[in-house]
């Protein structure tokens, strides 16, 4: 790696990875969400995130490639002890901060679990566990179709944790030269009309997550993002939470950020070619500079277990949007559809 991109990625692992002691009892502070401080649970006593003059910085995706290329991440488990128990705690070469099982001190690796490129930016939390579990609650509310019983299965077995997942995000300059056809629907036939042009489009903060704790299935709460509330990383903001390194690494994320232009690019010209209906002939695209960045961003996850099987959740902890999984009554499936025949029925013997 080269210098240059050493100092991009990686920094110093001192500054990256801390825990802050309260002046009054000694205990580990953790941040509270949706502030700039730093607080106590046992003594309530708060400090104040500083500021300062970083900024979010883009980064080059073709020169940080180049850099990483020979370069091997060696992920390993790591062994920390609390400082306030002596309780050890294994991370799990995923993780690089959590909480000790036994006291529920923060705990963080010695570096970022071995990885090659370091998050320079986050979202820090705005919803708190409160808030969090509140929305749980709705959420549960909404689940017509689950079992009568699944609330209070939940309540007694579902516990939230924060997290701070890891996202990378890439930018890129596209012009699309196309040519197709434009459909004009009239009585029921359709005429078409060749067309050609050009669409232009800045794609600003394309989202892969980069972790593969998550099915696929409850992560739609984690799609939509406001960027511009990324600050620069600054350990405090982690600091009682979990978190966790990247599974989904940077050469590898690349062509799914690019699939997602790509999809991106095919709508912008249906919608230019425009009529009642479109035909794609040609497409071609200049790429211009991509750009990255490496980010962290909060997240409120919950695992329940209903009849010997486990349940995921997630609460967005910027917006507060909230997916999940949940078990179906198939008898209460069973009575919509036979409400639906009865309602068709009755529909057919009033023609």
């Amino acid at each position: 790696m080269t210098a240059s991109a050493a100092d991009q990625g990686q920094g110093t692992a001192p500054a990256f990875v801390r825990t802050f002691p309260c002046v009054s009892c000694g205990a580990k502070l953790s941040f509270a969400p949706g502030t700039r401080t730093l607080r106590c649970e046992f003594c309530a006593a708060e400090n104040a995130i500083a500021e300062d003059d970083a900024r979010v910085e883009e980064l080059d995706l073709e020169s940080f490639l180049k850099s990483l290329q020979g370069t091997v991440e060696h992920v390993e488990e790591e062994r920390v002890r609390c400082a306030k128990c002596g309780a050890e705690e294994l991370l799990d070469g995923v993780h690089f901060a959590t909480r000790c099982s036994f006291c529920s001190t923060a705990l963080v690796s010695k570096s970022y679990a071995g990885r090659s490129v370091k998050p320079r930016s986050l979202v820090p939390f705005q919803v708190d566990a409160g808030a969090a579990q509140a929305a749980f609650q709705r959420w549960l509310r909404w689940q017509w179709l689950a079992p009568m019983d699944l609330k209070r299965y939940a309540r007694n077995d579902a516990s939230l944790h924060g997290v701070y997942l890891p996202f990378w995000t890439y930018d890129c300059q596209t012009a699309t030269d196309y040519t197709g056809q434009r459909g004009t629907k009239k009585d029921k036939s359709t005429s078409w009309t060749s067309v050609s042009g050009q669409v232009g489009h800045f794609h600003d903060d394309v989202m892969i997550l980069a972790s593969r704790s998550l099915p696929a299935s409850i992560t739609g709460a984690l799609d939509s993002w406001d960027t511009k509330a990324l600050v620069p990383y600054k350990p405090e903001f982690v600091s009682g939470f979990h978190a966790e390194a990247y599974q989904v690494g940077l050469a590898e994320s690349y062509p799914m950020a690019r699939e997602r232009i790509d999809r991106k690019i095919r709508q912008l010209v249906l919608r230019d070619i425009g009529g009642d209906d479109q035909r794609i002939e040609t497409l071609t695209t200049r790429y211009g500079r991509f750009t990255f960045k490496h980010v962290l961003l909060p997240a409120w996850v919950s695992a329940y277990r209903y009849r010997d099987k486990v349940y995921r959740f997630v609460v967005n902890a910027q917006t507060g949007e909230t997916s999940g999984d949940s078990p179906v009554s198939w008898w209460k499936v069973a009575g919509l559809v036979v409400l639906g025949l009865i309602f068709f029925w009755l529909w057919v013997i009033s023609q």
